[in-house]
């Protein structure tokens, strides 16, 4: 074989090598496009799942209207129903039935609750919002109320203080729980003067209650406000 042959064959093998680091050089470029574009595509996939899987706004709305009353904060009162005919019955010559002797007094202590909240009945489509990205929610909480209220029907007769004078008898049970509920009404018709008092610890107890429902639906940021007029 000559020097031209051999030189042939090695500057052949020589290019072949080259051509073949060429294509080994694009295979792994390809490989590495394809593992990025797969990789990027599960991860958009994911994304795309966990936002499909997570509740709608409607589905919001409707987890919290099942709530209905949703009762934040509890107010406790203790306050003496007073009874003294010496200054409500006022004797009068020409009407008998004031011709009375004597006075009745009564102090019956009533422990009356009353319950403030939101009623998540009055909840509409516009108070509760999912931002674009799915990632936050938004809710606008009604004005607050009163939820429920009363007094307690049982009392210690030990605490009643009762005294008749004169021929007056002594105050039946019938009279008593006509103080009492005299005494609730008149707490209730101050229900906004003792609402205006709680009234931060009323929203602030609301916006932990429904932050925590609508987090607990895969929700992180949660934002809740209340209406003030």
């Amino acid at each position: 074989m000559s020097e031209l042959d051999t030189d042939n064959i090695k500057k052949s093998i020589l290019e072949n090598k080259e051509q073949l680091g060429k294509l080994l050089v694009l295979l792994l470029i390809v490989g590495a496009i394809w593992l990025v574009e797969r990789c990027t595509g599960e991860e958009t996939s994911g994304k795309t799942e966990e936002l499909a899987s997570l509740p709608t706004a409607a589905d919001i709305l409707g987890l919290l209207k099942e709530e209905t009353d949703l009762v934040t904060t509890e107010v406790k009162i203790s306050k003496l129903a007073i009874y003294d005919t010496s200054k409500s019955e006022h004797f009068r010559f020409t009407d008998i039935s004031t011709w009375k002797y004597g006075d009745r007094k009564c102090i019956i202590p009533v422990e009356i609750t009353v319950k403030y909240g939101y009623n998540l009945k009055e909840l509409s489509v516009n108070d509760v919002k999912i931002s674009d990205d799915s990632t936050s929610v938004y809710v606008m909480l009604p004005k607050p109320k009163v939820i429920d209220s009363g007094y307690n029907l049982y009392y210690d007769r030990k605490q009643v203080v009762a005294i008749s004078t004169g021929l007056r008898s002594s105050i039946g049970h019938e009279t008593e729980e006509e103080l009492r509920k005299k005494a609730y009404d008149q707490v209730i018709k101050k229900g906004d003067d003792i609402k205006r008092s709680v009234e931060g610890d009323i929203e602030k107890n609301a916006i932990v209650m429904v932050e925590s429902i609508v987090k607990s639906l895969g929700f992180k940021d949660v934002t809740v406000v209340t209406k003030k007029k």
